[in-house]
């Protein structure tokens, strides 16, 4: 028997990368699946390989920064399979680079709008569900807050990962006494298509091979390699899993030892 069987996962913001493997791992604990996004046709086709007979499957366009939007996916769960067991919150926007000098702060804005409003709104329409039972809510949130990275400052998305941290461990004591367990992953580097793409586009920037940029990344990570999506994944679901339960308020960085806290 699998972890998830007959439970249901909200999953918001599936993407290429560590949505769909999110996705693809809780279906395969048993979980019928929600997916939330921006992008229609990155949701059918993440449903399709999840389900393709769409039976443990259903997907809603969705922005985490509009409440109504929200709520919908949320009454898409409900409607389709009864009843929300844990939301899994993936959808960042992490495009924001740079310090404070020449910062521009309607960027700064944006980056908290959806990082840390977008994914509380998400939260916040699936609570009254997650009571019924006591589900789970899971945030990713970032190492870099933790320890900026020397390739690339990124001190907008930093703050807004540190802001879901501090809201995470309050809402953890909030929700604790329905049963609700809170938890985040904080992933460092993460090898799947994000980083895939900016180790190719640093490569071809200097002329030398991917292989040279990949191995200056690793060098300082213990295991010599980075932590992949899919592992990433495999932790997110554990934490919306019945083997947490006994877990809540916590951080636990993804990194292959890059940093140790």
């Amino acid at each position: 028997m699998a972890d998830l069987d007959g439970r249901t996962v909200i999953i918001s913001g599936v993407g290429e990368g560590l949505g769909r493997e999110t996705a693809l791992v809780a279906a395969r604990e048993g979980a019928n699946v929600v997916l939330g996004a921006r992008t229609e046709s990155v949701l059918q086709k993440v449903a399709d390989e999840v389900d393709a007979s769409g039976a443990r499957v259903a997907w809603r366009r969705t922005d985490i920064t509009n409440g109504a939007d929200c709520q919908a996916l949320v009454d898409l769960a409900r409607e389709r399979f009864g009843r929300i067991d844990a939301v899994i919150n993936v959808a960042a926007l992490d495009a924001v680079f740079g310090g404070l000098e020449g910062a521009d702060f309607d960027e700064w804005r944006q980056c908290i709008e959806v990082n840390l409003f977008g994914n509380f709104t998400m939260t916040r329409a699936a609570l009254p569900a997650l009571k019924e039972r006591g589900g789970s809510v899971v945030f990713v949130s970032s190492q870099t807050q933790h320890a900026p990275p020397a390739e690339a400052m990124q001190m907008a998305y930093a703050a807004s990962k540190g802001a879901i941290t501090g809201a995470m461990r309050h809402l953890a004591a909030e929700v604790g006494p329905a049963g609700v367990t809170v938890n985040e992953v904080a992933p460092g580097w993460m090898w799947g298509p994000p980083v895939e793409g900016f180790v190719n586009w640093s490569a071809n920037e200097r002329g030398v091979s991917p292989d040279v940029v990949l191995g200056e990344l690793t060098a300082r990570m213990p295991l010599r390699r980075m932590a992949t999506d899919g592992e990433v994944a495999e932790t997110l679901v554990f934490f919306a899993s019945p083997r947490a339960a006994g877990i809540t308020g916590q951080t636990l960085l993804i990194n292959a030892g890059e940093v140790v806290k």
